[in-house]
């Protein structure tokens, strides 16, 4: 830019121009000054916002409660795998007892009863055993499930990692156009003032009609109306952006969400500011399917939560062969040693050591019918749990569809509002020299001005919702990751 005005200003003396040009080149470089600070700061803005998606996301998968208490369910749930690893393994008891006792007894003999008197003799009793299973079908069948347990768990936590992408990229898209739409309802507010003043001095010269003004008024108290509603929306985003990532704004007053949980550094402070959308942003959007029906094949065996359904169904066949070995026998080789001293009242005085080595096996005979009441329940959750996983696919089709349809109407709507806004444009600078030849007014301008930020605004909104629904196409794909943000991020983000 520099260089471009040293370029410029030896070009005007090279040339011989008229003195009040080259007078003028003072004001010329101030702007050339003007406009390098400008690029710089633009420059600087870009560095500073670059890799924002995914340096929120990583911020709200450390922070975001939501996430958190994810990561603690799945923690949880990993443990039942090490408690089921653990009824097969040998298990190993000790207990030791000691006291002071007081005894009296009488024992009936032919000559007569004899009494006797014990007092204050100690006892104890100590005892080591060794259990081994041998035989246990149902702890098999817990481990088994355990491990359907611990996938599960996995999986749900996967599925929570997208839904904290969902609900990022969603907070985001709402900022972005929500920051448009109220820049937009600000500028339409002064032009619709002007054009009330303009409509109250046609009133007052009797160009205009009481309607006229009536009408202007509406107009103005709609755009206001809107200002109200982005504000809003602009503030609910920002609000939820700091719950999800923990970050605060520099320029206001920190939240309460300023630091990473569990942590004593303070994240990284940012531009509290939305994110600038590229103009062609929808078009932009990576989407390396060819048809709906690729996406919906590709989403049903990647996608977190159908996987999470299946497992369930495997916990579900798992807890039915649990319920189920109630039937069998049980067996277990144990070892046992003990010692004992005037233990028992009849043994007051005498010692006992002893070794035992052997197998103990259980037969179930008869309960009632409880066993065969809980296998009717678990095949009843059987059924309920395949039947779920079947409504979930279901529920998962009809999202890609809706979304994937919203999609593509988004990225119409994105160029139809692109190509609207560029016929404002030159509608606008043709009635600004339309107005200086005389061929146009000021109303003609202003109205212009008016639809171009109309047409700005929707573009806003059409982005923001291209971009939820290709976020929500990833999602259901489980493709959200800190790479595909940080390719959106390049794509997209100015």
């Amino acid at each position: 830019m520099r260089v471009g005005c040293v370029a410029y200003v030896s070009r005007l003396i090279s040339l011989n121009k008229p003195m009040h040009l080259i007078a003028n080149l003072g004001v010329q470089l101030q702007i050339c000054a003007v406009l390098t600070t400008i690029v710089c700061c633009h420059q600087q803005a870009i560095a500073a916002t670059a890799n924002r998606l995914r340096d929120d996301f990583i911020a709200a998968s450390q922070f975001d409660p939501e996430f958190q208490a994810a990561i603690a369910q799945r923690d949880a749930g990993l443990e039942l795998q090490e408690q089921a690893q653990a009824t097969l393994l040998p298990q190993v008891t000790a207990s030791f007892q000691r006291s002071i006792n007081n005894t009296d007894s009488r024992s009936q003999t032919v000559l007569g009863p004899i009494d006797r008197s014990f007092q204050n003799y100690p006892a104890y009793s100590a005892s080591l055993q060794i259990r081994q299973a041998l035989y246990r079908p149902k702890a098999w069948a817990s481990l088994a499930q355990s491990r359907a347990q611990a996938r599960y768990a996995e999986l749900i936590l996967q599925g929570a990692k997208q839904d904290l992408g969902l609900r990022l990229i969603g907070l985001h898209a709402e900022w972005a156009a929500a920051q448009v739409a109220r820049e937009a309802a600000q500028e339409s507010i002064v032009i619709l003032r002007q054009l009330a003043s303009i409509v109250l001095r046609q009133f007052d010269a009797g160009d205009a009609t009481k309607v006229d003004i009536e009408i202007a008024q509406s107009k103005l108290a709609q755009a206001q109306t809107q200002l109200a509603e982005s504000q809003l929306a602009l503030e609910n985003a920002k609000l939820g952006w700091a719950q999800i990532t923990g970050r605060h704004d520099p320029a206001g007053k920190p939240t309460s969400f300023n630091l990473i949980k569990d942590s004593t550094q303070a994240l990284p402070e940012r531009s509290f500011s939305a994110i600038t959308w590229h103009d062609r942003a929808a078009q932009r959007l990576p989407l390396n399917y060819p048809s709906l029906q690729s996406i919906q094949s590709i989403a049903i065996d990647n996608s977190p939560v159908l996987q999470a359904q299946r497992e369930a169904v495997q916990v579900a066949e798992a807890e039915l062969r649990k319920v189920a070995a109630d039937h069998y026998p049980v067996a277990d080789l144990f070892a046992a040693r003990s010692k004992s001293a005037s233990a028992q009242e009849n043994t007051v005085g005498t010692s006992f050591s002893g070794a035992q080595v052997g197998i103990q096996v259980s037969v179930p005979l008869y309960s009632g019918g409880a066993v065969d009441s809980a296998i009717r329940q678990a095949q009843a959750n059987l059924r309920k749990v395949q039947n779920d996983l079947q409504a979930a696919i279901n529920r998962l089709n009809l999202q890609i569809d809706r979304d994937w349809r919203t999609l593509e109407a988004a990225r119409v709507d994105v160029s139809a509002q692109a190509r609207l806004l560029e016929a404002l444009i030159v509608v606008t600078e043709s009635t600004v020299r339309g107005q200086t030849a005389g061929i146009a007014t000021t109303v003609d301008t202003l109205q212009a001005k008016l639809q171009a930020l109309n047409a700005q605004r929707d573009l806003a909104r059409a982005t923001s919702r291209a971009v939820v629904a290709w976020i929500r196409l990833m999602g259901a794909s489980g493709l959200i990751s800190e790479e595909t943000l940080l390719e959106l991020d390049k794509l997209i983000a100015l």
